[in-house]
Parts: structure tokens; C-alpha cells; sequence
């Protein structure tokens, strides 16, 4: 690589990252829910907090990101820690790429492709974990070819797949399942076999312990899940997974990959992005007879063809666990779309390296880069405008309650369409402490649960219109709606007090706490 081309590399990766720092808040789906439980994790001797939470001490694929936010709250603020680990894991996805092409002898530049995949639709969703999981993956699948080719690097393997593991269980099923394709394509014999995949041992016992734990196992007493059906998955049996058809799995895949934004642009983006890749494509020249024919000494020509293009073996299976994966089990949702990101991620393995003509290619793609970077900072910015007032209207709220959030206005029809709303009133927790109506604690991969007992009762934040006041309003202090109360809601402002009232925020209080 050249001068020049670090000096662009290094800019386009702090373009990359600058997206997470353009607003307060990130408009990421379940991100207020990880940030609240962050909290707990990183304040063991916060009393408003201790009253309602414990730390789980077992085994769960989502202490990856727990863990990075415990040691980053040390030295950072809690929303300033979040910004600087998924700006780290944005940048570190192009870098990850890069070290795979260059591990399946592909020309790593073209590794700009990856750049506008830093900000899948899962990112906006708020999947946290599963957005760390993307690059450790990628990271992964690289040292595994070179594991298999017999160079050193067991260690960082061993640490790579451990850390693909606890950022996303998904995940790690996808790296086991390329590893047993690359060992059926490489294959020297049982032992040879043993000794190659070795570093994945400490991955795979801890994985058989949340599975068992998960699958198998109940809790253990005097730990409460988030309710009785969600203590652990249950059996296989009773997974009730559930496909697609295969005309939605083609018809969704773009938006899957890239449609977070409301006005399109994310996909137009996606649009130019897959016609450079096809250009790109079209002036490749796949290796001619003289490159396979010294592979085809050990397994026939089908395996040694596969041989020499593992990163496009690697591609196809990832595309193939997309559309074989359930969409979802026991209730866990958009499983088979998150495949879609490795895919896409891997699909420049089919890229000859970027000279002659093909060379010309990586300015666009640069551009491309460039672009989606600043699209995706220009709809953050936009988003602080929804946000509007609610740091201020929660500062007025007192520390260390328990408040229930009332989302009648997900923000759906704002810059981001993945309903950035849902789970705002997580804020009031990651600001001031105390507990929220709907918590993702005691879910079997979240490391918090409630403490006995201490669990309220609340409406589904689907369905916010369907709070009983008899039933649910004695539990909390404070009540905290986006948009105009509907349904039982309603009953609220009889019982308590308005503290205050901004933009699209309206904060209550129970009457019986007022002074």
C-alpha cells in the first residue's frame, strides 16, 4: 500500500467513526435498553440501582459489550463510553475485512466496500452486541484460513472466536459453521484436523455452558427472569422457529442489508454500491489453468478449485445461513437478516486485485465511502431534532424512582423508520438511576435480572394504550409519554401531577409522592 493510500485509509476511517459523534443521542432501537444495563453493571454501589438489579454470574454471549463498557466507564462517561466502543467497532469493520482479503489473497483495498456496511440496518436497530460480533467475526474467519495453512497465531484465533462468542451466540454458529467448511475443503485426516481447530476450544466450552444453561437448564432459585416463560429458552423442541418465504428473502434483502433511513438514501446508497462491485466483477478474470492445476494434487479439482477461492466459499455459506436460518425461535426476532451483513462483508473475494483498469475503481468506491459516512452523520444530526427536549424534561424527574415509559410515538416517521423511540424511556435510568417499566433484564442473554419480587407490571411498549392504572399505576413514581396519551393512559393525569412538558415529552408524577 502506498503513502497516499494510507493517508486516505486513515482519513476514510475517521470518517467512518465521526457518524457516532455527531448527536447526544444515537438513534439506535434497543440501544437505551444496553445502556441502562451498562449502567447497573458499572455501579455496583448504586443503591437506586442495587434495589432492583443484580449481576448475573453466568454465562451469556452479550458480556462482549458489558464488559467493554464496564472497563471504558472507568476513564469515560457512560454515553461517551458508547460512543467511543461502536465508533471503534464501525472502523474496525473495513479493517477486518481487509485482514481477511489479505488472509484469502484477495487485494485488501478492496476492503472500501466494506465502509457504507459499517452502518447495516442491524446497527439501527440497536442490536449492540450483534454489531461487535461483525468485525470479531470477520477478524476470525481471516486467522482461520491462516490457521489452516499451518501459520502461527493460535492465540489471537483463541481470543478472536472468544470474543465472537460474547458479543453474539449467531455469530459464533456462523464462524463454527465456516470452520467446518474450510476443514471438509482442507481436509488431512482426524488428527490434523484436532489440532488445527484447537484454538477454539475455550469458544466452544464456553458455548456448551450457555447453551446447557439456556436450552436446558432452569435458573437457579432466588433469580428472577424477566418473567417465568423467559427464564431460558426451553427445549429444541419447543423453539417454534419460523421461515420466511424465499420471495420475501429476496424481496427484504436490500433493505436487511442497508434501509435505516426514512428517505431511502441508505439504500440508494446500497443501490451504487452493489453496481461498483458488478463493475468491478465484470472486468475480473478468474485464475486460469495453470493456477488451479497445482492445487489439484490432494481431493480432485472440486476441492482444490475451492482451495484456492476459500473467501468465496466463505461468502456463499454466509448467503446460504440467510436463507436457511429461521427468522425467529422463542421469541427472538430478524434472526436469518443478520447473515446478510457477513455475506456482503465477504462478497469482495470475488474481486480480482485492483489494477489495470480495475484500479480506477477504488476512487468511486472511495467516494462511495465518503458519502455514506456523511449521509449517515447528516441523519444523526437530524435525529437530535426528534430527540428535542427530554435531557431536560428527565433532569426534572426525581433521582432513584421508577418510571414508566409510554411510547405512543415511536418515531417511525422521522429520519430513521426503525422506531428510535421504543425504548427511550431507558434514558431516565442511564441519567438518573432507579428502574424503568420495560426491561431487557432477565432476558437468558442479558447478564442483569431482577432482583425477587421486584419486577413491576407493565403494558407491552407495543402498546402503550393498554396500561391499567388499577392493575399497574401503584408501582410507579413517574410516568413518561412521547406523544398524546390514548387507551388506559388516559387515567394518568387524574392520579398524578405534570412535572414537566416539552416538545413531544410530557413527565408525570404520582400525587402521593408530591410534596
Amino acid at each position: 500500500m502506498s503513502r497516499g493510500e494510507r493517508v486516505a485509509a486513515a482519513l476514510l476511517l475517521c470518517a467512518v467513526a465521526a457518524p457516532f459523534f455527531a448527536g447526544r443521542f444515537l438513534p439506535l432501537l434497543d440501544l437505551p435498553q444496553h445502556l441502562a444495563l451498562a449502567r447497573v453493571i458499572a455501579s455496583p454501589g448504586d443503591p437506586s440501582l442495587v434495589r432492583y438489579y443484580a449481576v448475573a454470574p453466568r454465562v451469556t454471549p452479550y458480556w462482549g459489550y458489558y464488559a467493554a463498557m464496564a472497563v471504558l466507564q472507568r476513564a469515560l462517561p457512560l454515553e461517551l463510553a458508547n460512543r467511543v466502543l461502536l465508533a471503534a467497532c464501525a472502523a474496525a469493520v473495513p479493517l477486518a475485512t481487509a485482514s481477511f482479503l489479505r488472509a484469502a489473497g484477495r487485494d485488501p483495498r478492496w476492503a472500501l466496500l466494506a465502509i457504507p456496511l459499517a452502518f447495516h440496518t442491524n446497527l439501527f436497530f440497536g442490536f449492540t452486541t450483534f454489531a461487535l460480533s461483525v468485525p470479531a467475526l470477520v477478524w476470525a474467519l481471516g486467522l482461520s484460513l491462516r490457521r489452516l495453512r499451518g501459520e502461527p497465531g493460535g492465540a489471537a484465533l483463541a481470543l478472536a472466536a472468544a470474543a465472537v462468542f460474547l458479543c453474539h451466540a449467531q455469530s459464533y454458529l456462523l464462524l463454527g459453521l465456516c470452520v467446518l467448511a474450510l476443514l471438509a475443503v482442507e481436509w488431512r485426516g482426524l488428527g490434523w484436523a484436532l489440532r488445527r481447530a484447537a484454538p477454539l476450544a475455550p469458544s466452544l466450552l464456553l458455548f456448551a455452558i450457555w447453551a446447557l444453561d439456556s436450552f436446558l437448564l432452569p435458573h437457579a432459585a432466588g433469580v428472577s427472569g424477566h418473567t417465568p416463560e423467559w427464564r431460558n429458552y426451553g427445549s429444541a423442541a419447543g423453539l417454534g422457529a419460523a421461515w420466511e418465504r424465499p420471495a420475501d428473502l429476496l424481496r427484504l434483502a436490500p433493505e436487511r442489508l442497508l434501509g435505516a433511513f426514512d428517505d431511502g438514501s441508505d439504500r440508494t446508497l446500497g443501490a451504487a454500491l452493489l453496481g461498483l462491485f458488478l463493475i468491478a466483477a465484470a472486468l475480473t478474470r478468474w485464475p486460469g489453468r495453470g493456477a488451479r492445476s497445482s492445487r489439484q494434487a490432494r481431493g480432485g479439482p472440486v476441492r482444490a478449485f475451492l482451495r484456492a477461492h476459500p473467501g468465496e466459499l466463505l461468502c456463499l455459506v454466509a448467503l446460504a445461513a440467510y436463507l436457511f436460518t429461521p427468522f425467529q425461535i422463542a421469541g427472538q426476532w430478524y434472526l436469518s437478516p443478520r447473515y446478510l451483513v457477513f455475506a456482503a462483508l465477504l462478497a469482495p473475494s470475488f474481486l480480482r486485485p485492483a489494477q489495470g483498469r480495475r484500479r480506477l475503481l477504488l476512487f468511486p468506491a472511495a467516494a462511495l465511502a465518503l458519502t455514506a459516512c456523511l449521509n449517515t452523520a447528516v441523519h444523526v444530526r437530524a435525529f437530535q431534532r426528534e430527540v428535542g427536549p427530554l435531557a431536560e424534561v428527565l433532569e426534572a424527574a426525581p433521582a432513584g424512582g421508577r418510571l414508566l415509559y409510554l411510547p405512543f410515538d415511536t418515531g417511525a416517521r422521522g429520519a430513521f423508520r426503525l422506531w428510535p423511540f421504543l425504548h427511550a424511556g431507558c434514558y431516565y435510568q442511564v441519567l438518573r438511576g432507579g428502574d424503568v417499566g420495560f426491561s431487557f433484564a432477565g432476558l437468558p442473554s442479558i447478564p442483569v435480572v431482577y432482583r425477587p419480587g421486584m419486577q413491576a407490571p407493565h403494558p407491552y411498549e407495543w402498546r402503550p394504550g393498554d396500561f391499567d392504572w388499577a392493575r399497574m399505576g401503584g408501582w410507579y413514581d413517574l410516568f413518561l409519554a412521547r406523544g398524546p396519551l390514548q387507551g388506559g393512559a388516559r387515567a394518568i393525569p387524574p392520579h398524578a401531577e405534570r412535572v414537566a412538558a416539552a416538545g413531544p415529552w410530557t413527565l408525570w408524577r404520582r400525587r402521593s409522592l408530591a410534596p
